[in-house]
């Protein structure tokens, strides 16, 4: 159920850069996306902490990568937080209602992102 509701919620993230290029020099705009997803994720499942979301994913990541800066991971998740709110509920009501049924969940999901609109990034 997790990878369809994240499916949805990078369908949303994608909707948002309709229009745009490629708005990083280094990222393409999927590499982007699925960072977003990351911390989106992560503050789901932390209650919209921004410090909790950082270090989980800090954990996550230094595990893996070995010596990362926490500060770039605060700096993405408050990014992340400012941009995307609708995503971050949808999967607040994800994780609230992962007991529940699937259909129940999917509606409930695409209902928080019903008023994202295409193009609606703000690169400030």
């Amino acid at each position: 159920m997790e990878e369809e509701v994240k499916h949805i919620i990078k369908e949303s993230l994608y909707k948002r850069l309709v229009g745009h290029d490629e708005i990083d020099t280094i990222l393409t705009n999927d590499a982007l996306v699925d960072k977003w997803l990351t911390g989106i994720m992560a503050l789901g499942y932390n209650d919209c902490d921004v410090e909790k979301a950082a270090q989980d994913i800090y954990e996550m990541k230094s595990a893996i990568l070995g010596e990362i800066s926490i500060e770039d991971i605060r700096a993405l998740v408050y990014l992340v937080n400012y941009r995307f709110a609708e995503e971050i509920l949808a999967f607040t009501r994800y994780v609230e209602l992962r007991e529940k049924d699937e259909s129940k969940i999917v509606s409930a999901v695409k209902e928080e992102l019903d008023l994202v609109e295409e193009g609606d990034f703000l690169l400030t």
